[in-house]
């Protein structure tokens, strides 16, 4: 048995030897094979990392304003454990200890996070609290305020003390007055001073009858928290206005035999370090909270886990996943190019080799030796890509945590990228994917004795598998079907609303589909150019040209040795230049959405002053046939509001605003047919308008500048969708009836249609009603005043719009609101998704190049 086992450990050495010395006898292979190597395994540990440390910065991002909604500056990772006696019932201090020691000491470990702080509080029932000299009264008079006792970890050492000192701890006497803390709220409210006696009063309850508990009280100091946002302060700090701390000590002593119900609110407050968690660790972490969480609701019924990152934690790990399988779909070409790059290079070292492998075979060496040669080589190389890809992977992922756009790696980026084993265990997976990819063109060369192997190298033998199986047919279906589902979803720079929520980001159609039919493509032109090359070599025969015709003759003679290379050539050409349309495509298609829906540089709502704020009084508007009647109390007029505005060229007094120009968004109706059917007016200064929207030449049939023209020669001229003109018969030149009515006014028009458009700034046609897009001066001549209306703004590209609000709230300008198109690109441009996709698009893509 030992001589068996000597002679497997001397094989294996061979082989290593032998593996070793080929891998030093190609150096130049072996190292490009290496460079892909480590190409391959970064890029796919970097998109783990990159969904972890994202969504990492989500949800600390996440936690820290759920902090904010409730005024509590609260860490990342605190829990809140708090049993609520108003609701379940008073406790005695027996009830509560075991959960009390439990909480304190064994839940902090289990929860398995490093620990920073527990911080242990428990409060009373009310008191009425009473000066002494009222002690008499105390039945029939009104307490002087409610207080309840309460005693806190470590408090002394968050508070500052600003009279007094710290209570000593009360004696058992219940005569005796109990030193207490209060805070200075309660302390300026009633001016009460440090040394001070009062009296506690509360009634309870005792086999059925009740009785007085009275706690004389002395006031040691009056305290203030040192610093109110400390990650210590579990409650606001008016929760403790009302609050008389006391000792533990003093709690033990003097209330627990004094009370039968001493303990009205236990609340254990326990703050961990989450900073190194990441997605891999949810799973477990959930389940140690659940665990913890029932633990103590046994302990102590009722007990409820009030704060915690539990949901938090459930979304993170669920969003990174499923952004990690959408990059991964979308990075599959990329790696695909990859491994095709290693699979050609080991297949030149292949080739170089396979007349020693012949001469191996034939001489006795099984296959299996042959491929385990082939296999260590490919272990070798694997475990130097591994270790050289960890580094590689973290700046890759840094790198995609700061694309801006393709190939724009502006945004700074601020990421805790971090190895964690589940990222290790995809380049594990990784380097098992190439290892096969290198040991596959070694299975065919080790079928093959040296007979075999010259019969084939004079003239290939059979076509490769992949013809023989017509997979280059096979992709064609998928690449059809899918072809047809993306044409059905419709082109993604249409500007719809409902696309900013979800956009091409989370189709891996969309670079799927694409990336397979130029796969497809390649094999089919392969399978067609040795025919092709057979037609050349048969004109190259009727030509004088030898070399010429030798060089098609071994071309269409033997596919196999240029196979490769060019599928390597044509796809890395294909995808590089796909890979940048799609980006570019993207980010119009970004740029578009945005400015689309908000119509300019900056949209701002704004509000005139009313003639009541300015003293003038509101005017009459007659009923019936619209004739003001000359009494002010006639029956039929009715007082409407108008409307006074600073003149629109006032906003130009703020540096960063280059052109603005008034936009009016009403209500109205349109006559057809008889009936009235609701439409959307938007009225326009057709001189300044042009300067200010955004505009495509695919919004109307006219460019911008004519229709504005078209408005400018007709005042009551209308703009109307071409759709809904050709549904309603409508053409140019036709007269409709239109009703605008807002705000008190109301405007009967009869417009004159000018001309037609597709689209419009902001309306969106398959969710809005009919659009009208008329003069604005002319809506407010027939409407017999000026009504509310939003600016749009054309302003400098580096300008921040807060300040340029603020700079016009500054110029007494009414802006209630803004939408600025820069900014929210900007915000897209940070979301997860987005970011993921350009950043491996442009990793693959400078991988292909180079």
């Amino acid at each position: 048995m030992l001589r068996g086992l000597l002679r497997f450990l001397l094989r294996m050495w061979a082989i290593f030897t032998v593996a070793t010395r080929r891998l030093l006898s190609q150096r130049g292979l072996a190292l490009a094979t290496a460079l892909g190597l480590v190409a391959s395994v970064a890029i796919v540990m970097s998109i783990p990392l990159y969904t972890d440390a994202v969504y990492y910065k989500i949800l600390q991002k996440e936690l820290t304003q759920v902090s904010a909604d409730t005024e509590i500056p609260r860490p990342p990772f605190a829990f809140m454990f708090r049993y609520v006696g108003s609701l379940y019932g008073l406790k005695e201090w027996q009830d509560v200890e075991q959960a009390d020691v439990y909480m304190t000491e064994r839940a902090p470990e289990l929860l398995g996070l490093p620990h920073e702080e527990t911080v242990r509080y428990l409060r009373t029932d009310n008191f009425r609290l009473f000066p002494t000299e009222d002690l008499a009264y105390a039945d029939v008079k009104d307490p002087l305020a409610w207080v309840n006792f309460a005693f806190a970890g470590d408090f002394e050492e968050h508070i500052t003390l600003l009279e007094g000192q710290m209570p000593a701890v009360a004696v058992t006497d219940p005569a005796e007055p109990m030193e207490v803390l209060v805070n200075e709220a309660l302390a300026d409210e009633f001016g009460i001073q440090v040394g001070e006696e009062y009296v506690t009063f509360r009634r309870v309850e005792v086999d059925d009858s009740q009785r007085m508990v009275q706690v004389p009280v002395r006031i040691s100091g009056i305290w203030r928290a040192t610093d109110p946002t400390d990650q210590y302060w579990f409650y606001r700090q008016t929760v403790f206005d009302n609050q008389f701390f006391i000792p533990e000590e003093s709690f033990h002593l003097r209330l627990v035999p004094l009370l039968p119900d001493e303990v009205a609110q236990a609340l254990w407050y326990i703050i961990l370090d989450g900073s190194e968690i990441s997605s891999s660790d949810v799973g477990w972490l959930l389940g140690r909270i659940n665990a913890v969480q029932q633990q103590a609701g046994a302990l102590l019924n009722n007990t409820r886990l009030e704060v915690s990152p539990q949901d938090a934690l459930a979304r993170y790990r669920r969003q990174s996943q499923l952004l990690n399988v959408l990059l991964y779909a979308f990075s599959i070409p990329i790696i695909g190019l990859l491994l095709a790059f290693i699979g050609l290079v080991v297949g030149l070292s292949v080739g170089r080799q396979r007349n020693e492998i012949a001469v191996l075979r034939s001489r006795g060496a099984t296959v299996a030796q042959v491929l385990g040669i082939a296999a260590l080589e490919a272990l070798l190389l694997g475990l130097v890509a591994l270790a050289a890809g960890i580094p590689f992977s973290e700046q890759i992922a840094q790198a995609i945590g700061a694309t801006r756009s393709f190939l724009n790696f502006t945004i700074s980026g601020d990421l805790r990228v971090a190895m964690t084993m589940a990222s290790l265990r995809f380049g594990i997976a990784a380097v098992a994917v190439t290892m096969v990819a290198q040991i596959v063109p070694s299975i065919g060369a080790a079928r093959h004795t040296i007979v075999t192997y010259k019969r084939e190298q004079a003239r290939t033998l059979r076509a490769p598998w992949w013809q023989r199986a017509w997979l280059d047919v096979l992709l064609l279906i998928p690449v059809f079907y899918g072809t047809y589902l993306l044409q059905q979803q419709g082109s993604i720079t249409t500007p719809e609303e409902t696309g900013l929520a979800d956009g091409p980001f989370n189709n891996p159609l969309l670079f799927l589909i694409p990336a397979m039919a130029a796969l497809a493509l390649t094999l089919v032109i392969l399978r067609l150019l040795p025919w092709l090359m057979a037609g050349i070599a048969w004109v190259a025969s009727k030509t004088k040209s030898v070399g010429f015709l030798l060089a098609t003759r071994y071309l269409a003679r033997d596919p196999a040795s240029y196979t490769a290379p060019l599928v390597l050539l044509i796809l890395t050409l294909s995808l590089s230049t796909f890979t940048a349309s799609l980006a570019q495509t993207l980010d119009n298609h970004l740029f578009d959405q945005h400015y689309y829906k908000v119509g300019a540089d900056m949209q701002l709502a704004e509000l005139g002053r009313t003639d009541e704020s300015l003293g003038l009084g509101g005017g009459p508007l007659a009923g019936g046939d619209g004739e003001t009647g000359g009494a002010a109390a006639d029956s039929d007029v009715i007082p409407v509001t108008r409307w006074v505005f600073v003149p629109v060229s006032e906003h130009l007094k703020v540096p960063e605003i280059e052109a603005v120009a008034r936009v009016g968004d009403f209500p109205a109706s349109v006559q057809l047919q008889g009936s009235w059917r609701d439409a959307h007016f938007i009225g326009v200064d057709r001189l300044d308008f042009p300067n200010v929207a955004f505009w495509r030449r695919d919004f109307a049939p006219a460019n911008l500048g004519a229709l504005m023209n078209a408005l400018a020669v007709a005042p009551e001229g209308v703009l109307l969708p071409r759709k809904f003109m050709r549904e309603n018969a409508i053409r140019v030149g036709d007269t409709i009836p239109v009703r605008v009515s807002t705000y008190g006014l109301r405007a009967d028009m009869n417009m004159v249609v000018v001309g037609d458009l597709n689209y419009f700034p902001t309306w969106y046609p398959d969710e809005d009603d009919p659009l009208i897009v008329g003069n604005l001066e002319n809506l407010f001549e027939m409407s017999g005043g000026e009504l509310p209306y939003d600016v749009w703004a054309k302003v400098e590209e580096t300008a921040d719009p807060e300040t340029i609000v603020s700079d016009l709230r500054g110029l007494d300008l009414f802006v209630l609101n803004y939408f600025a198109s820069r900014q929210r690109i900007a915000e897209d441009q940070l979301r997860p998704e987005r970011q993921g996709l350009f950043g491996v698009l442009s990793v693959g893509f400078l991988a292909a190049r180079c």
